[in-house]
């Protein structure tokens, strides 16, 4: 039985020695190879200061060496922390001063880089993956103290304040997460996984776990391909990659490239979505042009271990469906709808904010036992033990079927002209126009008599002009809820880190 994730890798390195554990760009490393390397690196860690539980960050791009990091800070019994090297030095300082970290990994293009942002400091041992020599180790398995419910990682996400906020996760979420992914989806040691996320980023999560739990290959996704998006595409063929998971807008740039062919994705067999709502429009093209994958749309905050719930896409959606469901809940987790009376439903109909339970709720916000609080409250179905629910601050919808509809955030529900609205239906039924390519829609509050509220939109058009809209949506939407400022996009849409929509500086783009 496997209680600790390291535990995944070292079973896969046992099984297969030789096979390749991880590639990126023209670098390999195999299993045995990287088994023996971070056995060696954690007693390094361990001898200059990673005690048991320690949180250990490592800073460095996606590549073989942050891989190396995050094993070996597990086999040293310690909780690991990815930190974007495009991290500002005050959020950056702020994440070190919360974990009270004395020692950080990095690699030799990452070390002038942390160096010039930090200055120098006495109290941070700084680790050079790519320097350490383990040679001169002791490169036999390790005797391991944690336990399942030890933090495995803490991934920080923007907090409201502009404070990030460290999400707590333990072995046991991630293992209760990753049993059921390579058993649902069938991933053994012939599986070409991909990895698209950022490592910071907890879609990441489900890419490395389960290459390392069937033994499979990780093929880590190089920053610039996001850019240039046709060399993706190669690079999935040239990968045989059978096993993708993404944000849905990546899906649809793909299709906005106009560089997909027939031939294409001819070793896929999973294509599976998360982190956005994903339109049907985009799923309709690819499963109307390769038929043969099978597309599988989940949902999750980080602070539920990645996802909670799944929806496999068997038939194509209808030219006139909105929204493609977020599903049923995984094994071992439970979805309910808080509704507007405070009560939890789980009959069809039913609509709210959706609460999630299961082994994989973390346990809350490093440090910050208010928001902990607020968003992890105890189940009041149940009087007799911790049990804690997860608020997400997504508003859903339970249809006939059983099946959770993602509406939109809790915080896009606006009150506009006495209505209130979210903006995520708007911006469904503009994405049922096949004209539209791509449209986020975003609320200014305005200034008071000043300046009023205004409903705007960010789009890109095809073939049609913004008066042809304009009209489109009288005929989709009560007047109250048309877009009064709508911007024509012909560029990319500016995204954060994680590929997602950045509505904060989409707002200024419709406004401005």
């Amino acid at each position: 039985m496997t209680t600790r994730l390291q535990e995944y890798f070292s079973e896969s390195a046992r099984r297969f020695p030789d096979r390749t554990a991880v590639a990126c760009r023209d670098d390999s490393i195999s299993y045995q190879s990287l088994e023996s390397f971070t056995n060696a690196l954690a007693r390094h860690l361990q001898r200059n200061g990673a005690e048991k539980g320690r949180f250990i960050p490592f800073f460095m791009a996606k590549g073989i060496p942050a891989i190396q990091s995050l094993l070996a800070i597990l086999k040293a019994d310690c909780a690991y922390v990815p930190i974007d090297v495009h991290s500002p030095a005050a959020r950056l300082e702020s994440i070190l001063d919360s974990l009270q970290a004395g020692l950080i990994l990095v690699d030799r293009q990452s070390e002038p880089v942390l160096r010039e942002r930090l200055g120098e400091r006495d109290d941070l041992l700084v680790v050079n993956v790519e320097d350490f020599d383990a040679s001169t180790e002791d490169r036999s398995p390790l005797n391991y103290r944690g336990l399942s419910i030890d933090l495995a990682y803490v991934l920080f996400t923007s907090g409201s304040t502009g404070v990030p906020k460290g999400v707590m996760i333990p072995h046991q979420a991630v293992i209760d997460y990753i049993d059921w992914c390579v058993e649902f989806y069938a991933i053994d040691e012939q599986d070409q996984v991909s990895n698209h996320a950022p490592l910071y980023f907890d879609n990441s999560t489900f890419d490395i776990y389960t290459a390392f739990k069937a033994g499979a290959t990780l093929h880590l996704v190089p920053d610039e391909l996001n850019s240039v998006l046709p060399r993706l595409i190669r690079w999935i063929d040239e990968r045989a990659i059978s096993v993708f998971f993404c944000v849905p807008s990546v899906l649809t740039l793909l299709i906005r490239s106009r560089r997909l062919k027939p031939d294409n994705l001819a070793s896929l067999r999973h294509l599976i979505c998360a982190g956005e709502a994903l339109p049907p429009e985009t799923i309709r093209y690819f499963m109307q042009h390769y038929p043969h994958i099978q597309y599988t749309n989940m949902y999750g905050p980080t602070e539920i271990t990645v996802d909670c719930s799944y929806h496999v896409i068997r038939e194509i959606p209808s030219e006139d469906q909105l929204r493609i469901p977020i599903g049923k809940a995984r094994k071992n987790m439970e979805l309910f709808v808080r509704e507007e009376s405070g009560g939890l439903s789980q009959q069809p109909g039913a609509r709210g904010e959706l609460l999630v339970r299961g082994l994989s709720v973390s346990y809350g916000y490093l440090g910050d036992e208010e928001k902990t609080r607020a968003s992890f409250i105890q189940n009041p179905l149940n009087p007799v033990f911790h049990d804690p629910l997860y608020c997400t601050g997504d508003l859903v919808e339970i249809d006939d079927n059983g099946d959770y509809h993602f509406l939109g955030r809790a915080d896009d529900q606006i009150k506009y002209l006495g209505y209130r609205i979210e903006l995520g239906e708007i911006e469904s039924r503009m994405h049922s126009l096949d004209a539209v390519r791509e449209c986020v829609v975003v609320f200014d509050a305005g200034d008071g008599d000043a300046r009023p509220p205004e409903i705007g939109a960010l789009v890109s058009l095809e073939g049609e002009e913004l008066a042809w809209l304009q009209q489109q949506l009288r005929s989709l939407l009560p007047s109250y809820m048309i877009p009064t400022r709508i911007r024509l996009h012909d560029g990319d849409f500016p995204r954060t880190a994680n590929g997602k929509y950045d509505r904060r500086n989409i707002l200024p783009l419709v406004f401005g």
